[in-house]
């Protein structure tokens, strides 16, 4: 059932007298008054018209005021109509703030029911708490959350929130340059009947660098009079309505590659914003003192500059514990190198700090920079703005190699400088999948300036799996498989094992035989180091399968397993026939099955997989089998060199795949030989 007919129905309905007053009032309050409020309630769509959603988006009005003297005032009024159970969270909201600067109040809170009439929220319903993730990080005592729990929330109900938040400017800011910047996305997981949101600048200010996609039209523009008469501001108003939910489905691009979205900033550029983020970062660096000290006794035993990067990048990455902070990047006063090494935890902006602390300590060279996780780049240059970036790594210049610091499965000779991620727990050290050729802002004192995060080729993200079995004439197999990973193949390793206790990594590699065969037993189990970053994780696996060949008459089929460890699998794969958005995948990757089979005496080979290969703009794979005296060795290697793939190419895309894991790749197929010398 399309959702377009029931709005126009709906709007021209329900709200006719609505959006005529909208255009009188919003220049002056983005809220709802309590007429409009209740009409939107009153004529809002059911479950029926939207079967799909768990909750519908009556209204969301943002507006964000900036003051002279840098004080930003944002105000949020919300409605949503709960449809089915799904829908109940939107009952729990929550609102982040660093007390030291900011204040969240709220303004309305009530429940519209069902049955008619509303209940205003109870004062002991509103707390400030400390978000759960940060028990007993108390350096960020000051960073606090504000839950609204809403009652009577059952399906048909409403709930409706206003706040403001103001945020003065924090001792980071020590600048006058009064810079602000916001990134608003005009769709979400649930549809949205009416969006707007509204910028107002002091009248005279500069006007502020703007991009809109996928639609989003042009603002609206006005001057307006506010606080009681006495300050006019230029008003920017963006809107958009009957916007249809994000149907989730696998391999998503990011949302802003295809929703309307809406970015501005007063940065002038690059440089300037670097500059600023500068002005916060760097007085929080330290090298002298204990930090020195502990410095020095880490690079112990260090030969090269390659060695000392490790050594200190290692440390801050598995010693310091990651802390997550419900805030922006720049949501809060960076803490300083010396305390976030006594207090051994940190946001990721703390442990750039801190890593950037030691390596000055050992004399090298590291700039922060500040970058995306998307798979993507849809970095908007035009528009310098830190709400385009949601990490920061450390950049350290120079001539590495990955040899030098990575010791790879597969190496490059290419000497480039090293992109360093102090919160990287579960990944090879130097790999990262996330944001590979984005673009991130690297800051110096002087400023900022953009430059492109290393790729990496396919060849660093490997599953190289080798078997050797020995095949029995009543089907029965002993064997042993040697997996070695590295990329996003080792970081799965590693975030399936890294944890584990002896008796659950038991149990996983008892699965792992049953995935081989029904009665099929482990007989021994060799995993490498996972606490070690510095080499790939890998295991060799000894296993007796019962009858995995199945004897037939004369005949003998055996399937060949394939590796029973999900991490050492395909890190993706198309699944869907078609798709409304592009494929985007973690990362080019390289898989290898080598296999040798002992076949038993007094059997022939009645058919075994034929040399294939594919190659295309996505990748290429290779399958061959050959017979060497009484072995079989079959080889597969895949490799995909692609991270996006446009709709009009994902056909093919789907069947390159397809093609590589046909059932009579791993099929073999035996017949008994009777014959003199068999």
């Amino acid at each position: 059932m399309t959702t377009r007919p029931v709005l126009r129905n709906f709007i021209l309905a329900s709200l006719v007298f609505l959006l005529c007053s909208f255009s009188a009032r919003l220049c002056a309050e983005i809220r709802l008054d309590e007429q409009q409020s209740a009409a939107l309630v009153a004529g809002a769509p059911t479950l029926a018209e939207y079967p799909a959603a768990g909750a519908l988006i009556l209204y969301q009005g943002k507006r964000l005021k900036v003051l002279p003297g840098g004080t930003h005032e944002l105000t949020e009024h919300l409605l949503v109509k709960v449809l089915r159970d799904r829908g109940r969270g939107f009952g729990d909201q929550k609102r982040n703030f660093d007390s030291a600067t900011d204040s969240v109040e709220i303004l309305l809170a009530r429940t519209w029911l069902p049955e008619g009439g509303n209940v205003a929220v109870e004062d002991k319903a509103i707390n400030v708490i400390t978000p759960p993730e940060l028990t007993g990080a108390t350096v960020y005592a000051d960073i606090k959350q504000k839950v609204i729990s809403f009652g009577a929330i059952q399906p048909g109900a409403v709930v409706e929130l206003l706040t403001r938040t103001i945020s003065a400017p924090d001792s980071a800011d020590r600048t006058d340059g009064q810079l602000y910047w916001d990134m608003e996305l005009f769709r979400s997981s649930e549809p949205i009947l009416r969006k707007r949101y509204e910028l107002l600048l002091p009248a005279g200010a500069p006007e502020p660098l703007v991009v809109r996609r996928n639609g989003l039209d042009a603002a609206q523009t006005e001057q307006v009079t506010l606080d009681g008469g006495g300050t006019t501001f230029t008003q920017y108003g963006w809107e958009a309505s009957g916007m249809e939910m994000i149907q989730r489905i696998p391999n998503m691009p990011p949302s802003r590659s295809y929703a309307p979205w809406l970015l501005f900033s007063n940065a002038p550029n690059w440089e300037n914003l670097g500059r600023w983020l500068a002005e916060r970062f760097y007085p929080s660096v330290e090298t002298d003192g204990e930090l020195k000290t502990r410095t020095d006794s880490l690079l112990t035993g260090s030969v090269t500059r390659a060695d000392s990067v490790r050594a200190l990048a290692l440390y801050v990455a598995t010693e310091v514990r990651n802390i997550a902070l419900a805030l922006s990047l720049t949501g809060y006063e960076p803490t300083t190198a010396g305390k976030v090494l006594g207090n051994m935890y940190g946001h990721s902006l703390d442990k750039a700090v801190l890593l950037v602390s030691m390596l000055r300590a050992a004399g090298i060279e590291a700039w922060p920079a500040y970058g995306s996780g998307d798979m993507l780049d849809l970095l908007e240059e035009g528009v310098p703005a830190p709400a385009q970036f949601d990490r920061v790594m450390v950049y350290v210049p120079g001539d590495f190699t990955d040899s030098t610091f990575v010791n790879p499965l597969y190496g490059k000779a290419d000497r480039h400088g090293l992109w360093l991620h102090p919160t990287a727990q579960y990944n090879r050290y130097g790999y990262y999948s996330r944001g590979q050729g984005s673009r991130a802002l690297v800051v110096q004192r002087s400023g900022g300036t953009l430059h492109r995060v290393m790729e990496f080729p396919p060849e660093k993200s490997l599953s190289l799996v080798r078997a050797e079995f020995v095949l029995a004439d009543n089907g029965d197999m002993t064997g042993v498989f040697n997996a070695a990973t590295d990329g996003l193949f080792d970081i799965q390793a590693r975030l399936n094992l890294k944890d584990d206790t002896p008796r659950e990594r038991q149990q996983y590699f008892s699965r792992a035989a049953n995935a081989i065969n029904e009665g099929a037993v482990v007989t021994d189990v060799e995993l490498s180091d996972l606490r070690d970053l510095t080499t790939a994780a890998g295991v060799r696996f000894e296993f007796a399968a019962p009858e995995l060949g199945i004897v037939q008459g004369e005949m003998m089929i055996l399937h060949l397993p394939a590796p029973p460890f999900g991490f050492t699998g395909l890190p993706y794969f198309p699944n869907l026939e078609s798709r409304e958005y592009q494929f985007v995948a973690d990362g080019p990757f390289t898989l290898v099955r080598e296999y040798a089979i002992e076949l038993p005496p007094g059997w022939k080979v009645a058919y075994m997989p034929l040399r294939e290969t594919f190659d295309c703009r996505y990748g290429r794979w290779l399958i061959e089998c050959t017979r060497s005296g009484n072995t079989l060795n079959l080889r597969r290697s895949l490799t995909v060199g692609a991270r996006g793939v446009d709709t009009d190419g994902y056909a093919e895309f789907r069947r390159f795949f397809l093609g590589f894991t046909l059932p009579r790749q791993s099929l073999i197929l035996l017949e008994r030989d009777d014959s003199t010398g068999s």
